[in-house]
């Protein structure tokens, strides 16, 4: 837990990694073995916080004209928020 109360996905792998000579891992822990570039095969430790294994979202495709509304907003102000992005989205 970092000062906040908040888990940070670095101080749950320190931990992962404290426990690693114990038989058992804790709960947050999850071991993956991943290949490297030269074809070694690598054990990796990492809090079961970061979902792995959940596919990843489509990206959204834009038109001509959405992507220049778009970049027109992002000039006049780089984040839209609230009501203005809910309408923007509209349009």
């Amino acid at each position: 837990k970092d000062q906040q109360g908040t888990f940070s996905a670095s101080a749950a792998t320190e931990d992962c990694n404290k426990s690693k000579s114990s038989s058992a891992d804790p709960d947050y822990c999850r071991r993956i073995l991943v290949r490297d570039a030269k074809g070694s095969i690598r054990e990796i430790i990492l809090p079961k916080g970061l979902d792995l294994d959940r596919p990843k979202r489509t990206r959204t495709s834009f038109t001509a004209e959405q992507l220049y509304r778009l970049e027109m907003e992002f000039q006049r102000c780089q984040y839209v928020v609230g009501r203005e992005r809910t309408e923007l989205a509209r349009q």
